[in-house]
């Protein structure tokens, strides 16, 4: 589900900030401010690590935060288990999102949840995914910090964008419309929402 050069790319505009490497046995994560990645050691694109290991001077056996011109820095183990718990816990339910075709100001890919929520993710930070050769299943964590991109094992956390009310209001007007017909009849009409009912969603942490 990774493209390399897309996550290689994120990787490289976050080191100047600082991202954080967390082995935690078979498992890894790599994340930044606003985004993180989730998925076994095996799974991490060969091109990515080669970057990690020019960013840090060797592949990391322990959490590290790395940033551009500062010394590398151990998290205490701690530190590092409270991060992971958040990624396997998330504040509880999550919510199905689906995506709407539309892309807000060159930059926000819109997605709405089943409970009518729409939200705006960065076009570049997405990149990581590679939408061509994966369908990943898609959620938001119901208190809405998160949405969570996951397919064979692998997870993609995007901090949704924050917007002015007056962009608040035009990107509900958008996600109002029923691109399905849209997009099959060339005939927008009100829509109620996205989807047809709702459906369960696993508890983060209890999916493969």
């Amino acid at each position: 589900m990774l493209e390399k050069k897309g996550l290689c790319k994120v990787l490289k505009s976050t080191y100047s900030r600082g991202y954080e490497y967390v082995p935690e046995g078979r498992m890894v994560t790599i994340n930044g401010r606003s985004w993180a990645v989730q998925c076994d050691a095996r799974d991490v694109p060969v091109e990515v690590s080669v970057q990690i290991v020019e960013n840090v001077g060797y592949m990391p056996m322990d959490a590290m935060l790395v940033q551009k011109g500062e010394a590398n820095q151990m998290i205490m183990e701690d530190a590092a288990r409270i991060r992971m718990d958040f990624f396997k816990k998330s504040n509880g339910e999550m919510l199905t999102m689906k995506k709407i075709p539309v892309i807000f100001r060159d930059r926000w890919q819109l997605y709405q949840t089943e409970e009518g929520q729409v939200f705006g993710f960065d076009t570049e930070i997405m990149k990581v995914i590679d939408f061509k050769t994966a369908e990943p299943d898609t959620y938001m964590v119901a208190s809405g910090s998160m949405g969570i991109w996951s397919c064979h094992g692998v997870a993609v956390y995007i901090a949704p964008g924050r917007f002015s009310w007056d962009d608040t209001e035009k990107i509900n007007h958008i996600a109002g419309l029923d691109w399905e017909n849209q997009l099959e009849h060339e005939d927008p009409v009100a829509n109620m929402s996205l989807f047809d009912s709702k459906s369960d969603v696993p508890v983060l942490g209890e999916e493969e």
